[in-house]
């Protein structure tokens, strides 16, 4: 009798066949996801795992405020890098870190090459801007304004001056560069006020009690990623170009055209070139002055003395960068916000511009106790175990955090190691309360200011140039 089909493929696989085979291919494209998959942008991803633990990417910035934003927005960003889990933490010294935040200018670079360090890109990226422009009495018709009426305080803010000259003098770099030599003003508080002339100035650093008017220009900070140094390896340099380019501003005007010419003219600092005075011994003055990082208690303590102590601090860092060395800025006191745990901050990392330092000093309030031994211990850890020296000007009041170690023997004990690293601690005491007799063991010089008036004085005596 002929067989009757029954409509079903004669080849078909048996239910258990086909289970088996199902499970086959989902092993199969676990494996090639495990392998493909998980790798896919692995090395620049967001919020990815961090298969090879936390990397500590170390950043300076020669603006704490600029360099601490840039941090900030790149840590919310939970960034990975090579399987790391990139934790920025802003740094003090160029030397010690990953990427530099500063101006894309011929100071930078050589901050970079005193570092010892040298830059990983050709043309960093923007990752902040800094309007500049000038000050006077009142709001100004920029169009109105001539060159010849701006003074530019180079020796403060050679980056806002360049820029704010070369604006001013369109393409006549020689004018430009000309008024940056023959109308400085150095200290910035030599420039006299009327009503028909203005100071160049960046908006955030505008003098009290002037108005600032926009020159449409800004002064741009790049982060420039640093090769790996003895401080940093590889993985942290990868992670510094990933920063960079993670910050890196859409839509930013374009730089600034400034002639090299007039770069030189705004950096060229008339203190350094003065022919000195007969009567003075500045050869070794020159021989007493080093690397100096200024830490100033801002404690309530200080206020009667702030003011004067803010110039102070600027003509000295003026003075200290004169003689071609870096000048640094910390302050201190007690926690003052809530989820503050520690009592100073690094303001500016060691530059060779004093424009920096007195900016920021100038920026400063008073408030809280003096924890004097906390941040020395700090600013000289930070310090410690440079190419160069290294000398902590400490201004203080006083100390609230002695604790039981009353005559300091326990705390010059601790700061010994860091003594031994090429640190060295000058102090000023400032007022008639009690000195801390720890700060005093270590001292290698002091000085007393107890009226505002010998501040200056007491400053320079500190800093190695009286």
């Amino acid at each position: 009798m002929a067989r009757h089909s029954n409509g079903k493929n004669n080849y078909a696989l048996s239910g258990g066949a086909i289970a088996v085979l199902v499970a086959l291919l989902l092993i199969v494209a676990l494996v090639l996801w495990l392998i493909f998959g998980r790798g896919e942008s692995s090395e620049e991803a967001a919020g990815g795992e961090c298969v090879s633990g936390n990397l500590e990417l170390p950043v300076a910035a020669s603006d704490a405020g600029v360099g601490q934003a840039v941090v900030d927005a790149y840590a919310e960003t939970k960034p990975v890098v090579r399987d790391y889990c990139v934790q920025p933490v802003l740094v003090d010294n160029v030397a010690d870190a990953a990427v530099y935040v500063a101006p894309d200018t011929p100071l930078t670079h050589k901050t970079i090459e005193d570092a010892g360090r040298t830059a990983a890109v050709a043309d960093p990226e923007v990752v902040a801007e800094q309007p500049v422009g000038i000050a006077g009495e009142k709001v100004a018709e920029i169009g109105d304004v001539d060159l010849s009426a701006v003074r530019f305080p180079t020796g403060e803010q050679p980056s806002a001056s360049a820029v704010v000259a070369s604006k001013l003098a369109g393409e006549d770099a020689g004018r430009a560069a000309a008024a940056l030599k023959e109308q400085r003003v150095d200290p910035f508080a030599d420039y006299e006020q009327t009503p028909d002339t203005f100071v160049a100035t960046a908006e955030d650093a505008t003098p009290e009690g002037l108005v600032f008017t926009p020159v449409d220009a800004a002064v741009q900070f790049a982060a420039i990623p640093l090769n790996a140094g003895e401080q940093t390896d590889e993985n942290q340099s990868r992670a510094g170009q990933d920063l960079a380019r993670a910050q890196a501003k859409e839509g930013v005007g374009e730089a600034a055209n400034v002639d090299e010419a007039v770069w030189a003219a705004a950096f060229d600092a008339a203190p350094a070139k003065q022919a000195p005075e007969p009567e003075k011994d500045t050869a070794q003055a020159a021989g007493e002055v080093a690397h100096t990082l200024f830490l100033l208690d801002t404690s309530d303590a200080m206020a009667p003395f702030i003011q004067p102590a803010k110039d102070a601090i600027g003509e000295a860092a003026g003075n200290v960068a004169a003689q071609e060395k870096m000048v640094g800025l910390w302050n201190y006191s007690s926690p003052l916000n809530e989820g503050v745990t520690r009592g100073y901050r690094g303001n500016v990392a060691l530059t060779p511009s004093a424009e920096e330092v007195d900016v920021a000093v100038h920026r400063f309030l008073t408030g809280g106790v003096p924890q004097t031994r906390e941040a020395l211990t700090a600013a000289a850890s930070a310090s410690a175990g440079g190419a160069e020296p290294v000398r902590i000007v400490l201004v203080t009041t006083g100390t609230a955090d002695a604790g039981a170690d009353v005559d300091g023997t326990a705390f010059a004990e601790s700061l010994q190691q860091y003594l031994d690293q090429g640190v060295e601690i000058a102090v000023v005491h400032v007022g008639d309360g009690a000195p801390d007799a720890g700060v005093e063991r270590v001292a290698a010089t002091q000085a007393q200011a107890s009226t505002p008036e010998e501040l200056p004085a007491a400053l320079a005596t500190a800093v190695g140039t009286k």
